[in-house]
């Protein structure tokens, strides 16, 4: 589920790139929703970078730095890809919109399943490890609905 924040962002820009209701509403199709509130974390980001996009084109906006990109990554660490993958499938299992909760309940689940206390402290063979747990939760919830 797209983030409070994340939806703010995508209306923003929306209005800053003066985008028509009906191409708007096309974008979303793409994705299979009627509305930015169904979009999943990881398809508001899509469309997100999308946005941003066009609107730093146009000299609208001008675009942040993605997360953990500012960050001196050694070779063995964890990617700044690696980690905002983690960071969104997360995002998809975790049942709160509470971004605060959610970050807490990652550490969590790390510290339990693989002794790492933050996300930052990631080497790359555990982000794959994380990630490959992850995507386990999910179809095992996934598994579960279905079972319903």
């Amino acid at each position: 589920m797209a983030t409070t924040s994340q939806i703010k962002r995508i209306h923003t820009l929306k209005s800053i790139l003066g985008l028509e209701d009906d191409l708007y509403r096309d974008m979303l199709f793409s994705f299979g929703v009627c509305t930015s509130k169904d979009l999943t974390f990881t398809e508001a980001g899509v469309l997100l970078d999308i946005l941003e996009t066009k609107a730093v084109e146009k000299n609208l906006w001008k675009k942040q730095p993605k997360k953990y990109e500012d960050m001196d990554r050694g070779d063995k660490m964890a990617t700044p890809p690696q980690l905002r993958m983690i960071k969104g499938l997360w995002r998809e299992i975790c049942y709160c919109d509470n971004d605060e909760y959610a970050s807490k309940s990652l550490r969590k689940f790390m510290k339990a399943k693989f002794k790492v206390d933050d996300i930052r402290f990631l080497t790359k063979n555990k982000a794959i490890k994380v990630i490959q747990a992850i995507k386990g939760i999910q179809k095992r919830i996934k598994k579960g609905a279905a079972a319903l």
